[in-house]
């Protein structure tokens, strides 16, 4: 019972700070329905971020944020962009919509936003064509690609390269392909086109060829500091589910 009483009141002190700071009013039913845990996540994502800021501090708000209002973010997006209909409203709600798959809500905004000056912005093409890849466009994606090389000749990003490689092999062009990974294998700040690789080379019947790449990414991992292991774990594991 002495818990159960300083559960009700540590969620009555929060409902309290929740209406005099102004937050949202989704704050104060999740304290009424889950006081325990919805006075811990108030804790670290309202009340700490104020005392510790940094990197940690905001990326703890945004996934604790998510998990209580999962579409909070897209319905802010929204409204800004109902508010405001400029280019870059479009392409952060076109990134959410990305975010959760919605590839073809994400192409439309995409394309709204390359207007006027933006008309050839190179990020927003790049997003273009992986939405247009996610779809299923490949042909398009490839073209809105070659569109972004041709208008952004100086223009160096590695996932767009990683995209031409996918798009190359999604179309069957193998040795185009081929060329675009191994290149990508030697710089790519992490092990995806590896794994990529070797699966399209498993695909062609290059069992050698693909257990190499495969225990490339293994082997540099085991060298790699813990922190490059978790970041790149699912690539990680599937090439260790490829060499078992």
């Amino acid at each position: 019972m002495p818990f159960i009483g300083l559960t009700t009141l540590m969620a009555v002190i929060a409902i309290v700070h929740v209406i005099k700071t102004g937050r949202s009013q989704l704050w104060i039913m999740a304290l009424l329905s889950l006081p325990g845990i919805g006075v811990l996540a108030y804790l670290i994502v309202e009340v700490l971020p104020e005392f510790f800021g940094g990197r940690a501090g905001r990326n703890a708000s945004r996934n604790i944020g998510k998990v209580l209002n999962p579409n909070g973010s897209l319905d802010e997006a929204k409204r800004e962009y109902a508010i405001a209909g400029t280019a870059k409203n479009a392409v952060n709600l076109a990134d959410i919509h990305f975010e959760k798959d919605q590839f073809s809500e994400a192409s439309a905004l995409y394309r709204e936003a390359l207007t006027g000056l933006n008309e050839h912005n190179p990020d927003t093409l790049r997003k273009l064509a992986a939405s247009e890849f996610g779809v299923g466009n490949f042909d398009q994606a490839k073209s809105l690609l070659d569109l972004l090389i041709e208008k952004n000749p100086d223009y160096k990003n590695q996932d767009a390269h990683l995209l031409y490689a996918r798009t190359q092999e999604a179309l069957g062009d193998f040795d185009a392909a081929t060329e675009e990974y191994e290149a990508l294998v030697k710089y790519y700040s992490g092990p995806e086109p590896s794994y990529r690789f070797g699966m399209m080379l498993l695909s062609q019947g290059n069992d050698a060829g693909a257990q190499e790449l495969f225990k490339s990414v293994v082997e540099k991992a085991e060298l790699s500091p813990k922190h490059y292991s978790s970041m790149h774990s699912e690539w990680i594991r599937l090439s260790k589910a490829q060499l078992g």
